[in-house]
C-alpha cells in the first residue's frame, strides 16, 4: 500500500504543478540535499469522510508568488495574502486529486479550508502512510499524507 500511495501522491502533485502553475518536473532522476538555511512554507489540509486524516505539502518560500501568478493569470505584483491563498488552494487540489488515487472513486471526503503552518514542525510526518519528494524547476515540493481509511475501497 505505501508504495502505490506513494505514487498516487507522486502522480497528483505532477499533475497539478504542471497544468495549474505551468512548473515542469526536473529532468534529474536524484533529488538533490537543500540547504537547511532554506525557508520553507507547510500547508495542510485536514481529511474528514470516508477517512480521517491530513496531507501536508511543504515547499520553498520562493515558490509561493510564482505559484499564485501562474494560478491566478495575474502579471501585476499580488499581496502576500492573496499569495498564500493561492498556495492554499493548491493544497487542497493536491489533496482532491490524491483522494480518488487511493481511496477509490466512490470515497467521499470533506476536506477542511486548507491553511499554512508557519514553521516546520520536527514531528510533521510522524505516522504518515506516504512522503514523497518531487523535484520541479522551481524546487523541491515535498508532501505527506496520512490517512485512516474506513473502509478498504478498491485503493490504487
Amino acid at each position: 500500500m505505501e508504495e502505490a500511495w506513494k505514487t498516487a501522491l507522486t502522480r497528483a502533485i505532477r499533475e497539478v504543478f504542471e497544468n495549474l502553475c505551468f512548473m515542469m518536473p526536473a529532468p534529474r532522476a536524484t533529488v538533490p540535499p537543500e540547504p537547511k538555511s532554506l525557508s520553507r512554507v507547510v500547508l495542510a489540509v485536514d481529511i474528514h469522510g470516508a477517512g480521517q486524516g491530513s496531507l501536508h505539502l511543504i515547499l520553498p518560500e520562493a515558490m509561493v508568488a510564482p505559484i499564485a501568478a501562474s494560478m491566478l493569470g495575474d502579471d501585476e505584483p499580488l499581496s502576500l495574502a492573496e499569495q498564500y491563498d493561492a498556495a492554499c488552494e493548491l493544497a487542497n487540489i493536491v489533496c482532491g486529486n490524491v483522494l480518488p488515487l487511493v481511496a477509490g472513486e466512490r470515497a467521499v471526503f470533506d476536506l477542511s479550508p486548507p491553511r499554512v503552518i508557519a514553521t516546520m514542525d520536527p514531528g510533521l510526518d510522524v505516522g504518515s502512510d506516504a512522503r514523497v519528494a518531487v523535484l520541479l524547476d522551481e524546487g523541491l515540493v515535498c508532501a505527506s499524507l496520512h490517512l485512516r481509511l474506513a473502509e478498504r475501497q478498491g485503493a490504487a
